[in-house]
Parts: C-alpha cells; structure tokens; sequence
C-alpha cells in the first residue's frame, strides 16, 4: 500500500480581528453625547414653559396638564431613544466606530514603534501647506496627460519624417529626369549642328523622290 504523500501548503493570510459588538470609546460617548443632549432638551420644556403654552387648561385644571406634561415629555423621550437605537442599529455605527478605534490604536502602535526604533515619521497630510497638497493631487494628472502628449509629440515627428523622406526622393527623382532631359537636348543640339543646310536639303530632296518613286509603282 502506497505512503500518502503531505502537499505543502501556503499559509493563508491572518483573519481580521473580530469587532467588538459591545461598545467602544467612541460609540460611548456618542451615546453619552446624544443622551446629553436630550436631556438639556428635555429640561428646556419645563412644567412652567410647557403651561405657558395652555394657559386656560393651566389655571383651571393643573392636576391634568401635569400629567399630560408628564405624558408628553416622556413619549417624546422614549421616541427620540428608539429612533436613535434604530439608527445606530441600522447603520452599524457601533461596529463602524469600534473598527475606528482599533485602526487608531494600531496606528498608535506603530507610531511608538517607530519613535522607539529611530525611524523617520511620516509628515501628517494636515500639516501640509495647500501648495504641496494641490501638488500631490495634480501630480499624476499632470504626469498622465504629459506622456500623452509626448506619445503624441513623438507621432506627429515620425510621421514628419517620413513624409519630409518621401518629399526628399521625389525631388531626387525630378532632378534626375531634369538632367537626363537636358542631356537628350543637348544631344538634340549637337547632332542639329553636325548636319549642315545642304545636307539637310539633299536628305528632303532623296526623301521626296523616294516617296515620289513609291506611288508611281
């Protein structure tokens, strides 16, 4: 029976942490900001403001505005809570802040980490002036449309050349049919001034006797 043989295997990267569903820091004190301010809000309709507003109910039936004050505020409390239990539920925003937090607190760590090894920080982006900051955003734009245009660039003179090449050949072609022209005229010349008026005439005068002779045959 054959041994079974063991593959090797790459190790498969780590899981993220989990995040903590209970909440943390900042989902804290959102809570603790938003109960805050519902409870100023709350303490701003007092018995005496909320009466202002009714005053005949007030004067003559006070037992029965304080319990609708009362019922009032507190209905207005428990919706304001269940809403905002609603959204944060909704939205995730206790994982959401917890993922926050420990992103912060890891970044922490290796801001110590590398104080402690001596290693240059990294400038932090908000303490930029906006020159380098609209520098940094432009950059690769900038840098994307000039290789473009120097591809383009590059075209435009390589076509150049190779018309300014086929340009240059014709104009070679032409000068050479020009002289060769010119040679053939000179040719023309110099055999014209070889023949003299006389010879001319005797070589019409056989021509026409010749021709004369051929149709009286």
């Amino acid at each position: 029976m054959p041994a079974a043989t063991t593959t090797s295997r790459s190790p498969s990267p780590p899981d993220a942490p989990p995040i903590a569903l209970a909440p943390g820091p900042r989902a804290t004190a959102l809570s603790n900001a938003f109960n805050g301010a519902l409870a100023a809000t709350l303490k701003r309709i007092s018995y005496d403001n909320f009466a202002s507003c009714f005053p005949t109910p007030a004067k003559y039936r006070p037992e029965t505005m304080d319990a609708f004050w009362r019922d009032f505020t507190g209905r207005l409390e428990g919706v304001c809570k269940s809403q905002f239990e609603s959204l944060i539920e909704d939205r995730s925003v206790v994982a959401g802040l917890n993922e926050l937090d420990r992103l912060v607190a890891e970044a922490g760590k290796r801001r110590d980490t590398a104080k402690e090894s001596g290693a240059e920080l990294p400038v932090p982006p908000h303490t930029l002036p906006p020159s380098e900051l609209h520098h940094a955003h432009l950059h690769p734009f900038l840098n994307a449309q000039q290789e473009h245009l120097q591809g383009e660039l590059s075209a435009t003179q390589a076509s150049n050349a190779k018309i300014i090449d086929n340009v240059s050949r014709q104009r070679s072609e032409m000068e050479a049919l020009v002289r060769g022209l010119e040679e053939v005229v000179k040719d023309l010349e110099a055999s014209a001034a070889m023949l003299g008026a006389e010879e001319v005439s005797a070589l019409v005068d056989d021509i026409k006797a010749m021709d004369t002779e051929m149709k009286n045959q």
